[in-house]
């Protein structure tokens, strides 16, 4: 069984040569090896600048796929009612529905969550606190979708981007 299955230490790979390895050829070839150690530096980096927002978007979209499959499995879906399609949105909703793109498929996965939440709540009295919890959820991934990264974060990852690029031999 190989000891490293990548390869990516030159003197267990040279273990079994034979004979002398031209110096220039082992430089060339050790600065070839180190190369995913230096792409995983500048990965970590821009992992850094992105990694709460990855994060807050994904618990949010469980815990509004959990409060779906919810509904989904005690309730049946029924036509909705033109009075629930007009129902009032947010500011942080409205204004992320208006500048999405219509084919935006996280768009129309949002609208179409809140159209089967309104559906499910029309005709209640008082609107239980786990759709109330749902929506809310879908208020917090439209604001994380709507979210630019700051300026200077945007400026570390354009260049994280462009070293990743030259070291993977792109020209940038």
């Amino acid at each position: 069984m190989q000891k490293n299955l990548f390869n990516t230490d030159i003197n267990l790979l040279l273990e079994n040569v034979a004979g002398r390895v031209a110096d220039d050829w082992r430089g060339e070839v050790t600065n070839l090896l180190l190369l995913p150690q230096r792409i995983r530096y500048w990965r970590s980096i821009i992992w850094d600048m992105m990694g709460e927002s990855i994060y807050q978007r994904v618990q949010s979209f469980a815990e509004l796929a959990a409060a779906l499959y919810s509904f989904s499995s005690t309730r049946s879906f029924v036509a909705i009612p033109a009075t629930v399609r007009g129902t009032k949105l947010s500011p942080a909703l409205a204004g992320f529905f208006r500048t999405a793109r219509a084919d935006d498929e996280m768009r129309n996965f949002l609208m179409g969550t809140l159209e089967y939440l309104n559906s499910v709540a029309a005709g209640n009295i008082e609107v239980p606190i786990s759709i109330i919890r749902a929506m809310n959820d879908v208020e917090r991934i439209a604001q994380i979708e709507e979210s630019a990264l700051p300026e200077e974060k945007q400026d570390v990852i354009r260049g994280c981007l462009l070293q990743i690029a030259r070291l993977a031999g792109e020209n940038g």
